[in-house]
This record gives C-alpha cells, structure tokens and sequence, in this order.
C-alpha cells in the first residue's frame, strides 16, 4: 500500500470519527431533551385520580388549572431545584478535573467558576417563603436586605465575572481553534442549545403551567447538556491502572457529595422550617413541627410572639420534638397554645375560635402555625383563615392548599369546612360556589351530627361520592 492510500484511508477514518461524534452529540442531545422534557410535561398534565381511603365516599376534586404536583415541583427549594444542585453539582467535578488534567489551561478555569456560581444558585432558591431576602446572586439588587450583604454580595458578583472574562480574554487568540475542535467531537449543537435553556431560565414562557415550572425545567436541561459537553470535551480520557481509576472515582465522587451537602445545608439555611411560608406578612406564618435548631434560626428572623400547634399532643402520637420546642417558648417568652386532647365538638371549636381571635390581635404578631407535617390540619387552618377572617373566595383556599400539598385536599377538610364554616359564616357560605361544590362532594356521607348543615339541603342532584363533570370542571 502506497502512502497516498494509507494518508486517504487515514483522512477517510478521521472524517467518519468526526462525523461520528456529531451524530452522538445529536443523539445525546436529544436523549437529554427527552429526559428533560418528557417528565415536565407528564406531570403538568397528569391530574391523580386516587379515592381518600378514610372517606372512599367522598369526592375530592382537583380546583386547580393544573396539576398540584406541578405546583409544587415549580416552588423554590422543591424537587426541580433540587434536580439544579445535583446537576450543577456534577458540571463542576467534571470541570474541576478538566481544570487539573489541562493545568489550567483552555477556557477550563472560566467553566469551574461558572459550574459554582450554579451550585449557588441552585442552593438559593428564591424568593424566599418567610419574606427573607436570602443569600442568592439577587440580593444584591434586592432594598430590603442589609446594605453590607448587598455589596458584599454584588463585589462577588463582579468578581466572578470579571475573573471569567479575564480566562476568555487570555484564551482569545485560541477560540477560533477551540471552536473547531467543540465542532469536530459534535458540541455545537448541545453547547448552544444548553446555553440558551440556561438563559431562559430568567423568562416566564408562554406555556400551560405553573409560574416558575417551566423555567426550571429549562435550567436543568440545559446544565445536563452542559454536563456532556464537559464530558466530550475531555476526551480521549487517559489509559489508567485499575487502582488510579478507583482512586479518581472516588475523589470525583467525595467531590459531588461535598458540593451537594453543602448546598442541601444552604437551602435548608434559606427555608430552616420544613414547608415554612408566609400565611400573612408581619402577621402569621405557618410550617412543619420545628426543630430546635430551626426554630431558633426562624426566631432570630421573625421574632414570633406567639406559637399555635394545631397537633393534639396527648397522644400516642406526639412528636419527639415536642418539649424542645414547649421548652424554646418558655424561654423566649413565646405564648405556646396547643390543641386540646379532647376531642368533643365543643373543645374543637373553642379552640378554632381561640386561634383566630388570636391571628386578629396586634399583641400575638408574628404567630407561628404548625402541626406536624403542615400537609392536612395547618394548611386546613390557613383555609379557614382566608375565608372567614379575610374574606377571601373558598375557592382560593381550595387552590392554595392543594398547591401547597402537591395534591388534592384531603376529604377530611371538605368534610371540615362543611362543619365549621356555616356557622361562622352562613350568608357567605351559602353563596359560595366552591362551598356548593363541597356539599355536593360530601352529599349523603355521614361525618358527625352537624345541626347547622341542616338548615339548608344539599345537592339534591349529587350522587353520593360522585361529582359530575361540571362539578368536578378545573378551574
């Protein structure tokens, strides 16, 4: 063989080994858009149609456009976001080892910094659900935090940026070259298309969902291209022994789980109750059974005056947090009301009535509402609260407790808002659209003996447990 044949037949290989990997980068691009894309829209459109085991009988409706669950995936510091430190999280190991096989060189150093500028935006979801104004990039923009924080936060800002723009501006005489080579292993592609998902992360698209659903779901499809332009972009990777194989898989790994329990320990820093949120600002704010540690956090934030735990704790079923938190109230000063242990009628409703007195009075401000897992009996209470002390539609109450579960309302609470709501408030009650519905779904169950709801009949068209397709119609 001549060595015009053998240089053809080697040009010929490289051709197809370069045709090759911009196939694969089309491939992986499009897997990664699937992995991406196909869960987002499953569960923006998957209405649950599961039957409450404690009342079958009850109809339970969805009140919402869309999904609870996707309501909840869209919050900050949620399930999407989470996806976003993990993601992020692993675009910087991969950086960080690009960083070390080359030595610094080519435009490595800038991708690092831009990976951890994204493990800290992702470990700082915003906005806040206590109305604190956080530690993300934003608070430097943002009038309400502490003057130091915002330019401490801002000389950061610029630092990183300036830091990236000087890797480029050193690198520019070789971009050309850098170029060639991303087109040659078949980046172009996901580089671009990554970098724009990641830049519509700051935009609200026009797209049936949730506000803030889509936009994160942008933001990690567009790091996981990143993550395979990182990974592409290191090849060929080097012929190891077994042992040093073994030894940079693990550093590699103790690197991501770093990385991801540091920005786990910041996100919970920003939210230091479990499914803490504002119910009224200044006024009210409700959460999960605190912990000693965050509620002495939440404390130091909020200054509550005033403590209501919706959570009979005479029971087999108390909380082991329990005398922490009786203990942290006697010793700031805090007044601790708790559900009583008896359950009659009377006892309930005297409490019920106790607590929203106490939301209406100046001297309780801020009141801290919680029970143990804030996903039946308190989000139940901030119902009641907007419908009978702020006159809100019940409707509303309906759509924010679902949203804040990531599911329907339990038939407990349509059973319980048929129960205390008419004889606190008739004329509004029985005027309510989202009331009618809720006697419709309760038709012909039995809770316990409610004299008030007999002053009027229910639906006399309802079936029992089964609401037709008006009734049931998402709003």
């Amino acid at each position: 063989m001549t060595s015009k044949t053998a240089a053809i037949k080697e040009d010929r290989s490289l051709t197809d080994d370069k045709a090759g990997r911009r196939r694969r980068g089309i491939w992986a691009t499009l897997a990664l858009l699937a992995l991406a894309i196909g869960p987002a829209i499953w569960h923006v459109m998957d209405f649950d149609e599961d039957i409450d085991p404690e009342y079958p009988t009850v109809a339970t409706p969805v009140f919402s456009p869309y999904p609870p669950a996707a309501y909840r995936l869209a919050e900050p510091g949620d399930t999407l976001d989470r996806i976003e430190l993990y993601l992020t999280a692993l675009a910087a190991v991969l950086a960080g080892t690009g960083f070390m096989r080359h030595r610094a060189g080519g435009l490595w150093p800038a991708a690092l910094l831009l990976a951890l500028a994204g493990v800290w935006h992702a470990a700082t979801p915003g906005p806040t659900f206590d109305g604190w104004h956080g530690l993300g990039f934003r608070v430097a923009l943002d009038p309400m935090a502490p003057p130091g924080l915002r330019l401490g936060m801002a000389g950061i800002t610029a630092a990183l940026l300036a830091a990236i723009a000087a890797n480029v501006w050193s690198r520019r005489q070789n971009l050309g070259a850098i170029w060639t080579i991303a087109g040659e292993r078949g980046l172009h592609l996901p580089a671009i298309l990554g970098a724009i998902l990641i830049l519509l992360r700051q935009v609200e698209p026009p797209l049936p969902g949730p506000v803030g659903y889509w936009p994160r779901c942008s933001m990690n499809a567009g790091i996981a291209l990143g993550c395979w332009c990182l990974i592409q972009a290191q090849a060929p990777w080097p012929r190891l022994a077994l042992r040093k194989r073994l030894l940079g898989a693990s550093a590699a790994t103790a690197a991501w789980l770093a990385l991801t329990a540091g920005g786990i320990a910041l996100t919970w820093y920003h939210r230091p109750l479990a499914r803490l949120r504002v119910v009224e600002p200044g006024r009210i704010l409700m959460s999960a059974m605190p912990t000693p540690r965050g509620l002495a956090v939440a404390q130091a934030r909020h200054h509550f005056k005033t403590i209501i735990n919706l959570f009979p704790e005479d029971t087999p079923l108390r909380s082991p947090l329990f005398p922490a938190e009786v203990e942290f109230a006697r010793t700031h000063g805090i007044r601790y009301v708790r559900s009583p242990s008896n359950p009659s009628d009377e006892a309930s409703n005297a409490f019920l009535d106790e607590t929203l007195r106490l939301a209406q009075d100046p001297s309780a401000w801020p009141i801290l509402v919680h029970c143990h897992g804030c996903m039946d009996r308190t989000p139940a209470w901030m119902g009641i609260y907007r419908f009978l002390v702020q006159g809100r539609p019940l409707m509303d109450s309906m759509q924010e407790i679902e949203r804040h579960r990531g599911y329907r309302p339990k038939a407990s609470v349509v059973l319980l808002y048929n129960r205390v709501l008419p004889p606190r408030a008739g004329d509004r009650y029985w005027t309510d659209p989202a009331a009618q519905l809720l006697r419709e779904c309760a038709a012909g169950v039995v809770d316990r003996p409610v004299p008030q709801l007999s002053a009027r009949p229910a639906n006399p068209d309802a079936k029992k447990g089964v609401l037709s397709k008006d009734a049931t119609q998402r709003r």
